[in-house]
């Protein structure tokens, strides 16, 4: 079965976050000041897998989408999850600058593309697809674990911190937009994840949905978290512990190759239904 076709408007908004998501890249690694000295250099690693990555990827998946594409489908939706996140992060750490307006619209554009998309998503069709393909528990489970692990991450430095009354050590390395990500990660990806997980495990439809877009989103984000990572790492920007840097580092990981597989599997199934429908007999009247 063949899903919906994705509206105009929500083909138009792509089209417009890649656009400006290119133009804000593109500022960001080329136009001087545009960012403050604390954010560089991990903002430029961030601006150029933004441009070589996650662009890209929005875009074929949105050629796919547009072909009726189950598996466009799932990775349009992850990318634009992607989307979402990265820019309302962004937005929140950066000091205005006259591309200010530009992150508006490009966080606005995000949601409301993927809310659209998701909801009118076939979260049957998909099921159907990937029912004797995934294991639910499996991937149910990895998706609970990386949410606890996650959670469990970034409350080990702000439960201690709150009871003291002292700022994480990581606020006194790079200042108060550090907690940027604590604050998105807590208040929206680990419930998501959660609640992915615990409908995955269940076999409701909409956990394969968003089993699969939560996998792509971790796999798009994998070398982004990565690539910063190591930038401030080198850089002696901030105290990272090994066991923190394993914390961060692992789940990001096992979701990138989680979501290959996912993916996968989506394929695998949109071409078993293409032949089956290919050798069906055809009749005629008469």
């Amino acid at each position: 079965m063949t899903p919906a076709p994705l509206q105009r408007w929500q083909v138009a908004a792509t089209i417009g976050i890649v656009i400006l998501s290119a133009v804000s890249s593109l500022l960001g690694l080329f136009r001087p000041g545009h960012y403050p000295p604390a954010l560089l250099p991990a903002f430029y690693v961030q601006d150029l897998l933004l441009l070589v990555l996650a662009v890209p990827v929005l875009a074929v998946a949105l050629r796919y989408a547009m072909a009726g594409s189950l598996r466009g489908r799932i990775v349009w939706l992850g990318a634009l999850a992607y989307m979402t996140y990265m820019w309302i992060s962004i937005a929140l750490q950066v000091p205005f600058n006259r591309f200010f307006l530009g992150y508006v619209a490009l966080f606005s554009l995000s949601m409301f593309t993927f809310v659209g998309g998701a909801v009118s998503a076939d979260a049957d069709a998909v099921r159907r697809s990937l029912a004797d393909r995934v294991s639910e528990r499996v991937y149910g489970a990895v998706l609970i674990v990386i949410a606890i692990g996650l959670a469990t991450l970034w409350l080990a430095e702000l439960v201690p911190a709150t009871l003291t009354g002292t700022p994480p050590l990581l606020v006194e390395e790079m200042g108060a937009q550090a907690l940027v990500s604590h604050f998105v990660d807590l208040a929206i990806v680990v419930p998501a994840l959660l609640i992915a997980g615990g409908w995955l495990w269940r076999g409701r439809p909409w956990g394969y949905v968003f089993a699969g877009v939560g996998l792509v989103f971790g796999a798009l984000l994998a070398p982004t978290i990565a690539g910063m990572t190591v930038v401030l790492v080198l850089g002696g920007d901030v105290t990272v512990p090994p066991v923190a840097l394993v914390f961060t580092m692992a789940p990001i990981l096992l979701a990138a190759v989680l979501a290959g597989r996912y993916v996968s599997l989506l394929s695998g199934a949109e071409r078993v239904a293409s032949s089956d429908e290919g050798s069906q007999p055809s009749t005629a009247d008469g």
